[in-house]
Parts: C-alpha cells; structure tokens; sequence
C-alpha cells in the first residue's frame, strides 16, 4: 500500500535502519481518479491512498471492507455478518459523501446516494485508488468527501493467462472464482468470476439461528487499438448478493428473525480515447449504465421494500498538453469536458406502502461543464486547479472546485502538499420521494449539501526511499446538512448552521531489502454537528499496523495485520429522546501465510480475529469472531 498520509513511530522505526541499503527504483504510480486525465503520484497535492495488487494478493481479504479499515480516515459501519449493510465514513463525512467508482463507473445506489460495501466481495480486483478530501469538481454529486476506484485486472500483451482458486473456512466458507486473460499488440481482454457462500454467524445477542450470505461477483474488460490514435474499450460487472439478517426493534435490540435480503446489479461502459500523432491534442468519451435491484424480506416472508434505481452517464473531454520552457521551464495541460448524468428510482412494492402514487418512478438529470488545468514547474512544482458547474433539473444548480499543489523539494526527499476545494453532495431519491405512512415524510424541497475543504501536510522519504513519513491535518465544514426531524413520522430538512469536521492522518511505510515490510496508521477526527454534538459512528481515534514478511531461503511470507478502533459513539432508541451510548474501543488481530508450492501453485491459510474480540460498529449489531481460512490458487 503507498500513501500520502504517512507518519507514526518514525523515530523507532528509524533506528533499525541499515546505514545503506539496495533499493529498486519502481515506476510512478499512475492514479486514474485524480482527476479529468491520469496523474502520476508525485504531482499529487491532494491525499490518497493506492492499495496495489501486490498487497491484495499478500492478505487475499474476503471482502473489500476487511482492506478499507486500514485505510486512515476511514470509519467502517457493518450491521451484522457480511452481505448486510455496511456503511464507510470518510474524515468524518456521512457515508453518501463518498462516490464509489467500479472501472471508473458510478456504483452507489439511486435510492439512497450511498455505496452498500456489505455487496462487494474481493473479485478480480488489481488495485484500489482512494483520493480523501473533496473531489466534486472532478466527480461531481457524493464527492464531497473523497473517491474510491475500485479497478478491476486488466491483461498484458502476451498472449492467455488465468487462474483458479477455492476456499474454505470454519464460518462454513466456501469460495471459488477464476479469472482469464488474452492480450496481443492491439487488443488485451480480461475477466473473472468468483461465487462466495458464507454460514455466518448470529448477527442477534438471541437465540442461535445463523446469519449467512451467498454472493456472485463477475467481471470483464476489454482494450482495442483501432488505429495508432483511438483506443476503444468496455467494461461490463455483475453482482448478486443474497443475505439473511436480522430485525431491530424501536428499542435497539437485534431480534433473532429470519428477515433477507437480495441485490442484483449491473454496470457496462464504453469509452473512446485519441491522441494526436505528436501526442499534444487528446479527446475522451465515454458513456456507462448501471442498474441495482434490491428486495428485502420480514421476519414474516413478506416484502419490506422493493425497489430498481438506474444511473445513465456520458462524458466528454478534450485537452492539450503545452510547453512554456522559457516561463518557469514549465509544461501545462488544460482540459474542457462535459458529463451528462440521468437517474431514475422506483419503489416496486412494500408492505409499509397504501398510496399506489408511491411507487410511481422517479427521475432527474443533471448536465455539467468542467474544466481542469495541470502544470509542472521546474519538474518539481505541481499545480492543478478545477471548476465545474452542474445544472440540476430537480433543485439548485451547484458550482464546485479544486485547488491543490505539491512540491517536492529537490535533493532532501520532501514534499510538501496541501489542497482545498468545494463539494457537494444531491438529496437521495428516498429523501426526496420515501413516503412510509405513520414513520417518514420526504420533503421533496430540499437543496443539495454543500461543503469547504482543506487538508496540508508534508510527506519525508528516507534511507533512498525506504521509509517514507507523512503527516496530514484536514479540515470540513458542511452547510445545509440532510438531518432527521421529528418522530412518527419524521422527515428530512437542511439543517441551519455548519457542521465541521477535522482531524490528523499520520503514517509510516516502511520497505526493508530484506522482505521485510511495515505499514502503521493513527487517525484523529473530530466530527461535529451544528448544534457542536459529536457525530455517530466517527470514532475519534483509530489506527492500523500491517506486517509482512517474505523468506528470501524458501518461497513462504507471513503477513500480520492490527486495526485499532477507539470509542465511537451511537444512538440508543429504547428511550424517548434517544439517548447516544459509547461503544467500547477495540482492536482485531488477522493474520496469515502463503506458500508458493510451484511456480503455478499456491497455497494459504489465515485467521480473522485471532484473539475472538467480542465488538460491535453498530448498537446491537453482533461482529463475527475468530474464524480460520484455508485455500489454493493456481496460475497458468
């Protein structure tokens, strides 16, 4: 993992130190989610976090939250066993402030503006980028706190490749999924499959009845040269996740019932990119649909809810690349783009629904125009700045930008960054249009959230790079903020008055020649709402260290990893007023080992929980124990 919110332990890491130490120079990072064009890592000002394939294929996580806890400032909310609703906080944000991105495509739901991480399980993916802060000039809707682009694996230009893998674990795992792969001088195409069944465990404090899940996760990719100048290529991914749970009452106790629920999913895209033959002028396009289905179920087998949202995209840029070597000895590239967003949302049926005019479809478009400018300076000065403007046919238009800069000063191993932008985040569909008779209202006169941005922080490498400080301080505020009001039936309104949100983010990687390797994290955030009351599920301290070891002598490597959450604070309903309650601090030890059978052959185990901490990330939501994992993968 390599990040730019790195520091913690430095002095003590530092003394074990070799005066002088071999290091491979690795090629830049490039990030697909920073912005209107790729950037490479250094001329990044803003904060970010790239999990790589190396390291997924290291700790080979089940689902993508068990990597995302170690990711500084973000704050997991999972309500019971995996496949149920598992929300992610970033800095302090509410969870519909993040845009979640599969290849690039839009992957949170309609209904409520937010991405269900209890949906997504480790499939096919070659990395993961995260960009903190807010990102809405680029993005638009739901960046206001930060972009994760989940990236699926792409094939190289050498012909076939795959693999084959299963699993199995004492929570009744069972797990297989292949991937295959064909790439040659003009066109490269991919795809994977894995199918996970899981027993679960008892989300309820009651009775013994074990909560499970079945997911399907596939993929496919596909890259081809028309020319020398136009790339065409596609994505398409399928999901499906069946999960049983459990029904909370209006006194916050988890009952053990038989309630489901079931999601289907569908995402394509097509995109075109050209560049001129002197690689100066370039022009992408791109247009994606998506689609997910969910229906959940009671503790009588009757329908809770039902509903279909559907997101249709397109975009369009063009930009140039310059030199100015007599100003600055300076290059600049400038691009214009246009991005066209249409959703719909339709409630199929509920128990809690009498109005048939309830589950008539919804609808909202949105148009935008953005542009961004990127220059280098003495290639070691990096500057960028956005502004985009949406024209919302449903509520206020929104503008929106993104200032950031990053120097990294030469011969010392330092750089310097700091960013600040604007976000903004669109009332959900249910807001706006969720009538539930006696419970909730929708107030279809809501205006979008808005919010300022800023983070600063320096980053030092070390010893030719391998260990590498950061430390970070940010700050958000948030107007007009979506809050419940009132009780049977409540509703929704923008809150007068700013809620904020700061903290810190330090972090330590370091890269031993000898395979040995460390990453440690600590997080302090205090999110605040407008009345200066602390906000639910935002712990104020959390943490991560993650070690790993490859023997140089025999083909083994052990990997460890601790996540540290502080007391986190949640909202008791058995009284009226609600009253908030802490969760207790905790911290989770996982770890494992591979072993390279055969230059083909792998095989693993590993442990989740290896101390059976007893936890909850929500009141009276169960988490899972100890559990122990065995599998073998085999490449060809």
């Amino acid at each position: 993992m390599r990040s730019s919110s790195l520091a913690i332990l430095a002095a003590m890491l530092a003394t074990t130190l070799p005066a002088a130490a071999q290091q491979t120079t690795l090629a830049p990072l490039v990030i697909n989610a920073a912005g209107l064009t790729p950037f490479e890592e250094q001329q990044l000002g803003r904060s970010y976090t790239v999990i790589d394939s190396e390291t997924i294929a290291l700790t080979k996580p089940a689902y993508v939250t068990d990597i995302l806890r170690t990711v500084p400032g973000f704050a997991v909310s999972q309500s019971g066993s995996p496949g149920n609703l598992t929300q992610l906080r970033v800095r302090g944000a509410e969870a519909n402030h993040v845009l979640v991105l599969i290849d690039g495509i839009p992957a949170s739901e309609t209904s409520t503006g937010e991405f269900d991480f209890g949906r997504l399980a480790v499939s096919n993916i070659e990395r993961i980028e995260v960009l903190r802060g807010p990102q809405s000039a680029f993005w638009g809707s739901n960046a206001m706190a930060g972009v994760i682009n989940i990236v699926t694996r792409s094939a190289s230009a050498d012909g076939f490749s795959g693999s084959v893998a299963t699993e199995f674990g004492t929570d009744g795992t069972r797990m297989t999924g292949g991937s295959l792969a064909y790439g040659q001088d003009n066109f490269r195409a991919s795809g994977g499959l894995t199918l996970r069944h899981t027993d679960g465990f008892n989300i309820s404090s009651l009775g013994d009845e074990l909560d499970g899940s079945d997911h399907i996760d596939a993929n496919a990719r596909f890259s081809a040269d028309i020319t020398p100048s136009l790339t065409l290529d596609g994505t398409l991914r399928y999901g499906r996740v069946f999960a049983e749970s459990d029904w909370q009452d209006f006194s916050s106790i988890v009952q053990d019932t038989s309630d489901t629920t079931r999601l289907h999913e569908l995402f394509g895209s097509l995109g075109l990119k050209w560049v001129s033959e002197d690689g100066l002028w370039f022009q992408n396009a791109r247009v994606s649909a998506g689609s997910t289905d969910r229906l959940s179920t009671d503790r009588f087998g009757a329908i809770a809810d039902s509903s279909v949202g559907d997101r249709y995209t397109g975009s369009y840029q063009v930009g140039r690349h310059f030199d100015t070597p007599d100003f600055l000895d300076s290059t600049h590239t400038v691009t214009l783009g246009y991005d066209f967003v249409h959703e719909t949302f339709q409630r199929l049926g509920s128990t809690a629904i009498t109005d048939p005019s309830m589950l008539d479809p919804k609808a909202r478009t949105s148009h935008s125009l953005v542009g961004e400018y990127r220059g280098t300076y003495y290639d070691q000065v990096f500057l960028t700045a956005a502004l985009r403007h949406d024209f919302n046919d449903a509520f206020a238009d929104s503008t929106t930008y993104s200032l950031s800069g990053a120097w990294q000063i030469p011969d010392t191993g330092t750089k310097l960054h700091a960013s600040a932008g604007t976000g903004s985040t669109n009332p959900t569909f249910f807001e706006q249009f969720g009538y539930i008779p006696n419970s909730f209202i929708p107030n279809p006169n809501l205006v979008p959230e808005t919010g300022f941005g800023w983070d600063a922080g320096v980053q030092q490498s070390l010893f030719d790079g391998m260990l590498v400080l950061d430390a970070t301080y940010f700050n958000l505020t948030l107007d007009n903020e979506i809050a419940t009001q009132g009780f049977n039936p409540g509703t929704v309104v923008n809150s007068p008055g700013t809620s904020t949100r700061q903290g810190v983010e330090l972090t330590a990687n370091l890269d031993f020649f000898n395979g040995f390797t460390a990453g440690v994290s600590y997080t302090y955030v205090d999110a605040r709402n407008a009345d200066d009351t602390r906000e639910i599920r935002r712990p104020e301290h959390s943490g991560a260290l993650n070690l790993a070891y490859a023997f140089a002598d025999i083909p083994l490597s052990v990997h460890g990893q601790l996540v540290m959450t502080g007391d986190t604070l949640d909202t008791d309903f058995a009284t009226w007023p609600a009253t908030d309650v802490i969760l207790p601090a905790h911290a989770v030890v996982n770890g494992g080992v591979n072993y390279q059978l055969s230059d083909q052959v792998e095989l693993y185990g590993r442990v989740h929980n290896l101390f059976d901490t007893q936890y909850q990330d929500v009141l009276g939501y169960n988490t899972q124990g100890r559990t122990f994992y065995a599998g073998a993968k085999a490449s060809f």
